[in-house]
């Protein structure tokens, strides 16, 4: 499910995921179910999410996820493929 999830965001599929392409994938989202979602206030746009996310994620601070700091990103907060799946799931 992690490989299957990464996959998905790494649009141009070089290998990485850049802050663009979660952020495409991030507004996409709340375009869907933002208005049926009450988030808080620190996720409350696409780019904070995304910044979140690549701040417990990207942990040499390239801007870009590598498989392994999504992996182990996810496994210390699990919420954030949860909230990525949401996007998989409405599909």
């Amino acid at each position: 499910m992690i490989m299957r999830a990464f996959k998905l965001y790494d649009l141009d599929n070089d290998g990485f995921i850049t802050k663009q392409e979660l952020l495409d994938i991030v507004e996409a989202i709340y375009r869907m179910v933002g208005e049926t979602v009450n988030l808080p206030e620190e996720e409350n746009t696409p780019e904070k999410r995304v910044n979140r996310i690549f701040s417990v994620m990207d942990k040499n601070r390239d801007d870009k996820l590598t498989f392994e700091e999504f992996l182990e990103g996810s496994k210390e907060d699990p919420t954030i493929i949860q909230a990525l799946t949401l996007c998989d799931a409405s599909r």
